[in-house]
């Protein structure tokens, strides 16, 4: 029972890091029609498939392994918004305390 709390939480705060990831998308969107530069189409690309990627997964058993999401947040680290990582840092959170 306590697993399934944990497998609920996972995947409660992967979807909420997906759909979190609209707000950093529409800044860069407003920034880009202030500054109609390429580079941050570019990067607007990055977080919207990043956040296609989590909200698709989510319910995968992958990211039961808490070395899963340490890759995911080191993706984040070099090409998301760093913002994105608290709520990674609950769902890593919770697959560490569902491996002990």
């Amino acid at each position: 029972m306590k697993q399934q709390n944990y497998r609920k939480k996972i995947i409660f705060w992967l979807r909420f890091t997906g759909w979190f990831c609209l707000f950093p998308a529409s800044i860069y969107l407003y920034v880009y029609q202030l500054m109609r530069s390429a580079m941050l189409l570019v990067v607007l690309g990055i977080i919207v498939l990043f956040a296609v990627y989590l909200l698709t997964t989510a319910t995968s058993e992958r990211w039961t392994d808490p070395s899963s999401i340490v890759g995911l947040m080191i993706f984040t680290i070099f090409f998301a918004p760093l913002i994105l990582l608290v709520p990674l840092y609950f769902a890593y959170r919770n697959a560490h305390k569902l491996k002990e």
